[in-house]
Formats: structure tokens, C-alpha cells, sequence
């Protein structure tokens, strides 16, 4: 069978336009994120007409709060408010809209498609001073926006706001908390685990009973299924924007995220890494042993873009994946692949813990800076999308996760809160797309966010490492294809000079942000 690529758009019905949404590189964000931030000044009025019982935590820490009771008070006027989006499911966003404003008759919420180009187009749009009110943000544009004070602290404005925590799996909550101020920045779009994805007909063909219980055990076992003649190179990954989450797939693996962990960089962020014995040191070493040594891992692993990877792991042309985002399982089982069926997931070996990719609902500054009613109207927007409605009003004691298990249940996107996640309905969707949801919901219960918080991200990180939201590679990707193109040697030497060429990089970097 000839491997032709599927697109996630076909295999999830256009669900592959999330990971794919900004395509342009790192560049025009650390170029704003270098610029001092800007000075807000607030002057709205942040109270609304409201009963409740609040413990405000204003820390770093994902400290939840009691349920509260709010009624909103009416507005005091019309109010338009504008949702961002990039290019995928416009036709559903432009329905969720309508459905708001059938039961929000003093609101309007209008859709503005930013296009392909997203981030370029949203920072085009911040430069001009007129932002949308409402957008999304994946990490990388999250820590420009709350850098830059660009972006709202919804808790700074609705204290209860924090009640949401409460929902979302612990190893996720610390996304949602904005590292500069402690406080809650938005609610979720989507949120789901990078996976360990194997082919179980492999195993079953290779005579292995289990799937690897650490990363020993991957390499012994890809090594006996390349013996067999069941699969020539069975180790694969998401190269592209997968880079990063990569190498701590395979480090957390190694080494246990405990609380206050790092793995690259310490908090002052000088790098850790660049001497033998560092997790990063280990997981290279790991990654280039299957490359040269066993040769379980094919040189040109560095094609493997998300339909790419996608596609070798649903046609039997690797068997093993490491950072495979959880969606894509659907995509690697889809019927015109030759391994449909036989496409599955375990908790990442060794530790068990995963990173995750995640993307949330951010509210510019500008939108708050025009006083009490936008602020109104805005969160009630933002709590229709990403929180709990009845009949499209804030409910959160009893209302349910409308536009969340929409999107799970037309396009299996998956969500950071546990009421959708395990919603029985949502689970047998997860089913009927080849998703174990039992699987998956044991890996939601081990996350951590030391992707995104090791400690913080920075104005020039995916300069460096590589951009999560785009195609794009930092600087670290080509000098460690060196390896896989044979211009650079394997040996321990090499891999240390390696590792301090790289952290030497980022000390420039860190000086000429001055940081």
C-alpha cells in the first residue's frame, strides 16, 4: 500500500486545523515580547451585582476556590463583542455566535476569521491598537499577551472566575494560571496529552505480550520487532512543532516530574542541561543509540510533520510514536489506512507522565480598559465558549460545557475539563473514533505542564527550541539533524558539544533580551 498522507482535515472532519493555526515561526512574537511591557491602567469598575464567598490566591500556585453564586446585572447598554479565530471550523464558531446571541439579546458577538497567518495577523491587529476582544492563545501566544500586559487577567475582574480549576485535571491547571501575576487568564479552548501511540498488531506479530513499561523496554522491543521483519524502522515522532514536547516525553519518562523539577534550565533560566548525566544529555543519547546503534529509528524521523507521522503510524510504517498528539490516534485509524484498528495508546513509559498541548481563551486589556459592561458581556462570552451555560447564560452550578462537548462530540477535540472528559456520551464518541477513552483518561490523570513551565517560557524560546504553534523549527532542530544527516559525529563527545553549543546560544539570547 503506498503511504499517501491523510490529512487530519479529512480523518476529523477539519479537527487538524488546531495544531497547524499559526504557520509563521516565533519571530514577530519575540519581537513584541522583547519590548517593555506596556503600562495598564485600569480605570473600570470591577465589581458586578453578585453574592459570593471568594478565597482570592494570588501566587503562582493553582490553589482552586470555593463555589460561589453570581448574578450578573444587566447591562446598562448594547454591547459588540469580537471573537478572533484562526481558520478552522468557521462555520461552526459562526453557529456557536448565533446560538449566544439568540439568548443574549443585549450582547452581539461577531466572528473575525484572522486567517491562516494568525499570530502574524493578531499581533498586526494588537500593533494597529485595535485587538479583537476575545481570542485564542496557545502557549507561545499566551506568554506574549500576558508579557506584554496585553491580555486580561479574568480573575482580576471576576474572582469567581477561579472556580473553574476546580474542573480542570490538576496536571493541566497551571497553563491556565498566568506565571507574571498567579491569577487565572482565561478558561479552555482545547487541551489534550501528547501520547505514547503504538501499533499492537506489531507487538502481537513480534511476540511481545505488553506495550513498554519504560524506555529500556522501547528499545528492546522496537529492536525485536525490526528482528522480526514486522517493521524496518518501528521508533517514529512528531518532528515539526512536536520537537520540543519530544524530548520531555522522553526525559519525564526517564526522570519523574516531581513538584519543583526542572529539567533545562534553572529559575534564574541558565541552562542545567549541558553536562553528561542531565536528562537532556540521557534522552539525546537514548534517541541517537536507536538512530546509529540499533537503528530502530529511521535518519529521516526529521520528515515526519503531524499528517506525516500520522499517516507512517496508520500505514505500519513505524510502530512506536512518543509525542503523538491524543487526536491524532483518531487519524492513524481512519479506514483508508492499512493499520485502521490497531492503533492505541499507553501511558508513557517509565514515570508515566505526559506533557500536553493546550490552547485557552484570552480577553485583551483594551476590551476591559472600556469599563463595565464590556467587562460583563466579554466574560459572559468567554464563559459560553470555554465554561458552563444553560440556554447560553452562565450556569455553573448546574449548566454544562456547551461549546466544549460540542467540539469533542462533532470533531473529538478534546478538553482540559473533567465533566466533558468523562461525560459518558463524550466517552462513546471517543470510541467510534478508535480513541480508548479509558486509555486516555488514565494519562489526563498523569500530566505535567513542565513543558510550558520550566521554568517559564521566554521572548526567544521557540526561537530557539521551536515555535508550538507553527511549522516552523527553532535553532536546536538543525543542529541536532546534524546527527541524523551525518555531519556531525555520534559519540558522548559530541553530543556534550552538542548540548553546550546550544546552551550557549540560548545565554546569548538571555543577554540580549536582558533578562
Amino acid at each position: 500500500m503506498s503511504e499517501e498522507k491523510v490529512s487530519r482535515r479529512k480523518f476529523l472532519g477539519a479537527v487538524g486545523g488546531l495544531a497547524a493555526a499559526a504557520v509563521i515561526g516565533w519571530g514577530l512574537a519575540g519581537y513584541f515580547a522583547t519590548l517593555p511591557p506596556r503600562e495598564v491602567v485600569k480605570t473600570v469598575t470591577k465589581t458586578v451585582t453578585q453574592t459570593q464567598t471568594v478565597t482570592k490566591t494570588v501566587s503562582a500556585t493553582t490553589t482552586t476556590t470555593p463555589a460561589t453564586t453570581t448574578t450578573f446585572s444587566t447591562l446598562t447598554k448594547h454591547v459588540d463583542i469580537e471573537w478572533g479565530i484562526w481558520s478552522w471550523g468557521v462555520e461552526l464558531c459562526n453557529d456557536n455566535a448565533r446560538i449566544f446571541n439568540e439568548n443574549n439579546p443585549d450582547i452581539t458577538l461577531h466572528v473575525t476569521d484572522l486567517g491562516g497567518n494568525y499570530m502574524t495577523s493578531l499581533f498586526s491587529r494588537y500593533a494597529a491598537g485595535d485587538p479583537p476582544d476575545i481570542f485564542y492563545a496557545t502557549p507561545d501566544i499566551a506568554y506574549v499577551v500576558q508579557y506584554r500586559k496585553w491580555a486580561a487577567d479574568i480573575e482580576d475582574y471576576f474572582p469567581e472566575s477561579r472556580k473553574y480549576l476546580d474542573d480542570i485535571y490538576p496536571g493541566m491547571r497551571e497553563f491556565f494560571i498566568n506565571p507574571f501575576t498567579g491569577k487565572l487568564h482565561g478558561l479552555c479552548y482545547w487541551a489534550g496529552p501528547y501520547v505514547f501511540a503504538y501499533n499492537k498488531r506489531h507487538l502481537e506479530e513480534a511476540g511481545i505480550g505488553e506495550p513498554p513499561k519504560d524506555y529500556d523496554e522501547v528499545a528492546e522491543q522496537a529492536k525485536k520487532i525490526k528482528e522480526k521483519g514486522v517493521c524496518e524502522y518501528p521508533i517514529g515522532a512528531l518532528w515539526s512543532w512536536g520537537f520540543p514536547a519530544l524530548w520531555y516525553q522522553i526525559m519525564i519518562g526517564m526522570h519523574e516530574p516531581k513538584p519543583g523539577t526542572r529539567y533545562l534550565f534553572d529559575e534564574d533560566l541558565n541552562p542545567i542541561f549541558d553536562d553528561k548525566g542531565t536528562p537532556f544529555f540521557e534522552a539525546v543519547k537514548w534517541f541517537l543509540e536507536r538512530v546509529h546503534v540499533d537503528k530502530t529509528i529511521s535518519p529521516g524521523v526529521r520528515e515526519y510533520d503531524e499528517s506525516g507521522i500520522t499517516t507512517a503510524l496508520g500505514s505500519g510504517t513505524v510502530t512506536f510514536v512518543p509525542n503523538f498528539p491524543d487526536y491524532d490516534i483518531a487519524g492513524a485509524n481512519v479506514p483508508e489506512l492499512k493499520e485502521s484498528g490497531n492503533i492505541t495508546m499507553c501511558l508513557n513509559p517509565g514515570s508515566g507522565y505526559a506533557v500536553y498541548h493546550p490552547c485557552n481563551y484570552s480577553i485583551s486589556t483594551k476590551c476591559m480598559e472600556k469599563g463595565r459592561d464590556n467587562q460583563i458581556a466579554v466574560w459572559r462570552v468567554m464563559q459560553f465558549l470555554g465554561g458552563k451555560t444553560t440556554n447560553a447564560r452562565p450556569d455553573f452550578e448546574h449548566g454544562e460545557y456547551f461549546v466544549c462537548n460540542r467540539l469533542i462530540r462533532q470533531y473529538g477535540v478534546t478538553s482540559a475539563y473533567r465533566p466533558v472528559m468523562e461525560d459518558p456520551q463524550n466517552k462513546e464518541v471517543l470510541r467510534k473514533l478508535k480513541i480508548d477513552p479509558d486509555l486516555l483518561l488514565a494519562q489526563y490523570e498523569k500530566l505535567t505542564s513542565v513543558l510550558w513551565r520550566d521554568p517559564v517560557l521566554t521572548p526567544w524560546w521557540a526561537d530557539w527550541f521551536s515555535s508550538p504553534s507553527s511549522e516552523a523549527g527553532g535553532r536546536v532542530k538543525p543542529k541536532f539533524e546534524e546527527f541524523l544527516t551525518g555531519a556531525r559525529s555520534y559519540s558522548d563527545e559530541e553530543i556534550l558539544k552538542f548540548l553546550k553549543e546550544i546552551a550557549e546560544d540560548w545565554k546569548r539570547s538571555k543577554k540580549e533580551a536582558g533578562m
